[in-house]
């Protein structure tokens, strides 16, 4: 015995099953992947605080092109941006009519509303199954994967905060 008799319980049913339990579980992560602009993306369920309906949006005046304005969710306000916009400075060609909200979250506190023309889809992902992310894109993504012959970029909550940090500092780009 190496342990309690339930740690080796556990490990034996690991290695009757091919030592594939715990590990395969350590190897997965989820993410909520959702359409932006016309184009997929998904973020770690980690980096989501929660979805919502979209609620009412009120513009802010002489705010940079991404910011759509600011919302009141549960007695909180959060700022809401066309994340399509904020990654790539363009309108999208099909931005298409908001369907729901997602507000991320980072470690260290900070909240962003994005909007999505889709309902979000929550999916496990293997570590396998990911790619690293293009090195002209890492500012923001925390690497890739392919859906439904799609690449889907996973966005890193972090990173996207400090890229839209940095273009408030620059007066919006």
């Amino acid at each position: 015995m190496t342990g309690t008799p339930v740690d080796d319980l556990l490990a034996r049913a690991d290695r009757e099953r091919g030592g594939g339990g715990r590990a395969r579980a350590a190897e997965e992560f989820q993410i909520i992947r959702f359409v932006a602009g016309g184009r997929p993306y998904a973020v770690p369920i980690e980096g989501v605080e929660r979805t919502e309906r979209v609620p009412t949006i009120t513009p802010v005046p002489r705010a940079p092109a991404f910011v759509r304005g600011v919302a009141s969710l549960r007695g909180g306000i959060v700022c809401v941006v066309d994340l399509h916009r904020l990654l790539s400075a363009q309108e999208a060609a099909g931005p298409g009519e908001a369907r729901s909200l997602l507000v991320l979250q980072d470690l260290s506190g900070r909240r962003l509303g994005v909007l999505s023309s889709s309902l979000p889809d929550f999916e496990r992902v293997r570590r396998d199954q990911t790619m690293r992310a293009p090195a002209a894109e890492a500012d923001v993504y925390h690497g890739a994967v392919e859906r439904d012959a799609e690449l889907v970029g996973v966005l890193d909550p972090s990173k996207l905060f400090d890229h839209m940090e940095k273009l408030l500092g620059d007066g919006g780009a």
